[in-house]
């Protein structure tokens, strides 16, 4: 109930111009001034906490699509089974995407081909396209009023130097079974050189889905949890707060594994994108999804809302987790973009993370570590298909079933082979980052510090995060991130505090927003 009367108060504040915060504590805050387009077009989920100790024959941790998805697929083969979310089902990194659901992924093939062979090629279009029509499937079969719109994908450039790889991205894909063409017109206001055209892709709205799917889960011995962290785990049990679950497996359906679990974080690098959303006048709003070849990156889509007013939904050039100035610039391009192309006025604006597997291909499957857990993590900004096919692979490795595409995605695998350099590269970033971290053009002092505004100062001789609220207070936190102890930066447009190294984040009370940190940052004193 509060959540809805929060984001209600949220959209009014913005109408008005105006910004509140309620209270100090994570779960209190509405959502920041301007919102997640998501998020506030959808009603809010109502699954309760966990509170007890329990037994399932599976337990899912993250309720995302991913998780979702698997759980669904997994009772659906007779097992009970447990999805548990730490905040709020399908409103963390899905509700925070474009929810493109497309096995175009701009230039992917040409790059998995020359890495990988046609035979790699084939296994990642074949799971993608197939995990594209399970979501389908999977709205239609449970009768989800998920917004679901069958679209043409483009991905496009502007510059002669990128024709010739979309022609061979084209000629590829075709050889792939995959349903592209090249186009001579994309319905964008400005002249492409090339595109290439994808029919029966398809979008929707991503938190309707998720929490729509997740609400046919309860019953027959199986359950949903909201707001209950997962704060220990192994195989065979799941631990949070208030009571625990037994499970004959588990599966790790976070963005990132958790901790320490296979080391993922040193094979993983996040980073972030710009997101804005914005009502766009009818006459302008093109039919597609689109994604452009050159940096700076544009992608874009289209939403209706319940009353029929159109939005257009963007995001642009990506930057490194909790760097404010790059961050600042990545907004300002993809709202010039924007304004200057469809005269749509940014209402809502966001963030979300990806993370780059070292190797180029995602990690699914049993952990690395072999420790009996299952893990679906690094799909690059392509989480939707890439998510699908996931929880197909994860269904069928929980039951003993062949799966086609699981050796190429093998979270087991160590391939440096394929990923020496991005390896050596994210990996001397994350020494910058422990070493002295990035610090930003930010005020000197605490009392330099603006309403709204957060920093990372040094507090005698100590680096605190430091945020005052509306009322002029200030707040500290240690800047340290608790998973391996990297300075964070803040974000001004969520109101987080983000780790350049890893990719965790944190709320303004210290909780953490989603991993690999499990920990709270320790609070401080301003002084």
């Amino acid at each position: 109930m509060f959540r809805a009367q929060a984001a209600s108060q949220a959209s009014a504040e913005r109408e008005r111009g105006t910004a509140v915060i309620v209270g100090m504590r994570q779960e209190e805050l509405m959502y920041p001034p301007t919102g997640v387009y998501w998020i506030e077009t959808a009603s809010p989920a109502a699954f309760p906490r966990l509170a007890g100790d329990i037994s399932v024959d599976v337990a899912v941790i993250g309720g995302g699509l991913v998780g979702a998805i698997a759980a669904r697929l997994i009772k659906d083969q007779g097992l009970r089974v447990a999805l548990v979310e730490a905040r709020s089902v399908g409103q963390e990194v899905t509700g925070k995407s474009t929810a493109k659901i497309t096995s175009q992924h701009n230039l992917v093939y040409t790059r998995l081909r020359n890495r990988f062979g046609m035979d790699g090629a084939r296994s990642y279009a074949e799971a993608n396209e197939a995990g594209l029509r399970k979501i389908l499937a999977l709205a239609a079969d449970h009768q989800l009023a998920a917004d679901i719109e069958i679209k043409a994908a483009y991905t496009y450039t502007l510059l002669e130097e990128h024709v010739g790889s979309i022609e061979e991205e084209v000629q590829l894909a075709r050889e792939l079974g995959l349903p592209a063409t090249l186009a001579m017109e994309t319905g964008l206001p400005f002249a492409a050189r090339a595109a290439m055209r994808w029919i029966d892709q398809a979008q929707f709205h991503p938190v309707k889905f998720v929490a729509g799917l997740a609400a046919t889960l309860p019953g027959e011995g199986s359950h949903v949890f909201e707001q209950s962290r997962v704060l220990d785990w192994d195989s065979s049990r799941v631990v949070t707060a208030k009571g625990a679950i037994k499970a004959g497996h588990v599966v790790m359906a976070t963005q990132l594994p958790l901790g320490q679990t296979g080391a993922y974080y040193a094979r993983n690098y996040p980073h972030m994108h710009p997101v804005i959303a914005g009502q766009a006048d009818p006459g302008r709003v093109p039919e597609g999804m689109y994604i452009s070849v050159e940096q700076p990156r544009h992608s874009l889509r289209s939403h209706r809302t319940a009353d029929g007013r159109p939005f257009l939904i963007f995001t642009g050039p990506s930057y490194k987790p909790g760097h404010a100035d790059e961050a600042r610039k990545a907004f300002a391009e993809i709202e010039g973009f924007a304004r200057d192309h469809f005269g749509v006025q940014a209402s809502y604006r966001w963030t979300n993370e990806d993370y780059t597997p070292m190797d180029g291909r995602p990690f699914i499957g049993w952990s690395s570590r072999q420790d009996g857990l299952l893990v679906a993590t690094g799909f690059d900004a392509w989480g939707i298909s890439n998510g699908a096919a996931a929880a197909m692979i994860i269904c069928d490795l929980l039951t003993g079933r062949e799966n086609p595409w699981a050796d190429f995605f093998d979270a087991r695998r160590l391939d440096v082979a394929h990923g020496a350099k991005q390896f050596v590269k994210g990996n001397a970033a994350v020494a910058a980052e422990l070493v002295g971290g990035h610090l930003a053009s930010t005020p000197r002092d605490a009392e330099a510090l603006s309403p709204g505004e957060g920093a990372v100062l040094k507090i005698n001789g100590e680096k605190m995060a430091v945020f005052r609220d509306e009322t002029g207070q200030l707040h500290s936190l240690a800047a340290a991130c608790s998973h391996l102890g990297c300075l964070l930066g803040w974000n001004e447009f969520d109101r987080t505090w983000d780790c350049p190294c890893h990719g965790s984040r944190f709320g303004l009370d210290g909780e953490v927003i989603h991993g690999p940190a499990t920990e709270p940052l320790k609070t401080g004193v301003t002084g």
